[in-house]
């Protein structure tokens, strides 16, 4: 056979028109759908990246408190023993306070940065 001869035998034409417009008009809409949807996760994870980053202002902002406070008690030690004694526990207790509130802080942006992570 002929190569002409098995293009005459071959089926008709399909109308390709009728055949790939729908595909490519589904295309087009996943294609729309996922530039959406990837503004949006970039949004998200901007606003998470802030999130976490406001925490870090506010546990530097604790430590450095925290930091001065110990140096001004090194510079004005208290008079007397007792009070000095006592004004030690005090400073002490406050400390273990500071301590526990950044290290809440510090769980919290773990646990922001894993959910973050598992979205």
């Amino acid at each position: 056979m002929r190569p002409w001869e098995i293009v005459e035998l071959a089926e008709p034409e399909e109308d390709f028109e009728q055949f790939l417009l729908p595909v490519i008009n589904e295309m087009r809409e996943d294609i729309a759908a996922l530039t959406r949807e990837h503004g949006r996760a970039y949004m998200r994870n901007r606003s998470k990246l802030w999130e976490m980053d406001n925490m870090l202002i506010q546990i530097k902002t604790q430590v450095e408190a925290s930091e001065e406070s110990a140096l001004n008690h090194l510079q004005n030690p208290s008079d007397g023993v007792e009070g000095r004694a006592a004004k030690r526990c005090e400073k002490a207790e406050e400390k273990a306070k500071e301590i526990a509130k950044m290290a809440e802080m510090l769980v919290e942006l773990v646990r922001r940065i894993e959910r973050s992570e598992s979205s």
